[in-house]
C-alpha cells in the first residue's frame, strides 16, 4: 500500500495514522492518504465501511482521535476557518428547502457565501448543471436526479477548490447519473479536486483517477481504479444444466488461474485471475458440454473485497 510523503507538497488533502473513535467504537482506524490536486479521489466502501466519517474529518465537521488532516498543505485543525471557506460540501441529505425555487435556494446560498455578483454566478452554475431551465421550479417538484444536481450547483457557487461529495448519484435514475458524472469530470478539468465516497464499482472506475477502499474502518488499498480490477479479476457466469454445472464444476476446480468457482441458479461463475482468458476457458467448456449461454462481466464489489482478503 503506498505511504504519504513526508512533505505532501502536491496534496489536495493528507491523512496521516487518522483514527476517529466515537465512544468506544472505532469508525476509522490509523488511515494515512494522500490525494492529488485537480484529481478524482474515490473513497469506497460499502455501508458502514466509514467513508461518510472520513469526509467529515476532512470538511473537519469531526474531529480525529489522533493523526493529522492538512488540506492544501495546511492543518486543518489549525486554519478550519479558512480552509472550510475554499471547499463545496455535498452530503447524502440534500436539504434543500422543498418549498422554495432552485433559483431561491441557490440565492439564498449565495448570501451565505457573500458570492459576489450572485445573480450572474447563479446563473453560470444552473448553466453548468443544466438546470437553467428548472430555475423557476419549486424544488419539492424535482426528481431526485435533479434536487442531486441542485445540490451539486449549490456547492460550486463560490468556486471551491476541494468538492466532497457522499455518494454523487444516491437515489437517480440511469440518465441522471450519468449527466452527474460529466458535470463531475468536467469540474476536474478546471482544476476542482474532487473527493466522492461511493458504494458502487461502476462508478469509481467511471469517475476516478485513485481509489481507497475502506473496510470495517481500515484502508485495504489504495490504487488506480484499473489496478484494483486487475487484482480482482473478471468473471464468467455460464448457463447450463445441473449435469453440466457439476462436469465444469469438477473440471476447473483447481485450476491455475481459476480463483474459484460457485454454483448460481443458471448454471455456475468461474471467477478469472487474469493469467487465463475467458476464451480459453470456453473453448475447454463448450469441449465438455454444450452449454445455454455465458457472459463475460467484471468483478462486483464484493469480489473485490475478496480478492483483496486473499492478497
Amino acid at each position: 500500500m503506498p505511504t504519504p510523503p513526508l512533505h505532501p507538497f502536491s496534496a489536495a488533502v493528507y491523512l496521516k495514522q487518522v483514527t476517529c473513535q466515537i465512544e468506544k467504537r472505532v469508525i476509522l482506524d490509523q488511515i494515512s492518504l494522500t490525494m492529488k490536486q485537480g484529481s478524482i479521489t474515490g473513497i469506497l466502501g460499502p455501508n458502514g465501511a466509514g467513508k461518510t466519517t472520513l469526509l467529515s474529518l476532512i470538511t473537519g465537521l469531526r474531529r480525529p482521535t489522533s493523526g493529522t488532516v492538512m488540506v492544501f498543505q495546511e492543518d486543518l485543525a489549525r486554519h478550519i476557518g479558512k480552509l472550510r471557506r475554499g471547499m463545496g460540501v455535498v452530503f447524502q441529505e440534500t436539504a434543500l428547502y422543498d418549498e422554495l425555487t432552485t433559483f431561491e435556494n441557490l440565492r439564498f446560498a449565495a448570501s451565505l457565501y457573500q458570492v459576489p455578483n450572485p445573480q450572474q454566478r447563479i446563473k453560470e452554475v444552473l448553466a453548468l448543471l443544466s438546470l437553467s431551465d428548472r430555475a423557476q421550479d419549486r424544488v419539492q417538484t424535482l426528481s431526485g436526479g435533479l434536487q442531486r444536481r441542485v445540490a451539486i450547483a449549490r456547492a460550486l457557487l463560490h468556486s471551491p477548490d476541494l468538492l466532497l461529495i457522499d455518494e454523487p448519484t444516491l437515489g437517480v435514475d440511469v440518465e441522471a447519473r450519468h449527466a452527474i458524472w460529466s458535470h463531475l469530470r468536467y469540474l476536474k478539468t478546471t482544476g476542482t479536486s474532487i473527493i466522492v465516497s461511493t458504494n458502487y464499482l461502476d462508478e469509481a472506475l467511471a469517475l476516478c483517477d485513485m481509489v481507497a477502499v475502506l473496510r470495517s474502518g481500515t484502508l485495504l488499498t489504495y490504487e488506480t481504479p484499473q489496478q484494483l480490477i486487475a487484482r480482482a479479476g473478471s468473471c464468467l457466469d455460464i448457463e447450463c444444466d445441473a449435469a453440466t454445472r457439476e462436469m465444469v464444476m469438477t473440471a476447473f476446480s483447481g485450476m491455475d488461474g481459476i480463483r474459484h468457482i460457485q454454483p448460481t441458479a443458471a448454471g455456475a461463475s468461474l471467477f478469472l485471475s487474469g493469467s487465463i482468458g475467458p476464451d480459453e476457458v470456453m473453448s475447454e467448456v463448450f469441449a465438455l458440454a454444450p452449454v445455454n449461454g455465458f457472459r463475460i462481466r467484471g468483478a462486483d464489489l464484493a469480489e473485490v473485497f475478496k480478492a483483496l482478503e486473499e492478497g
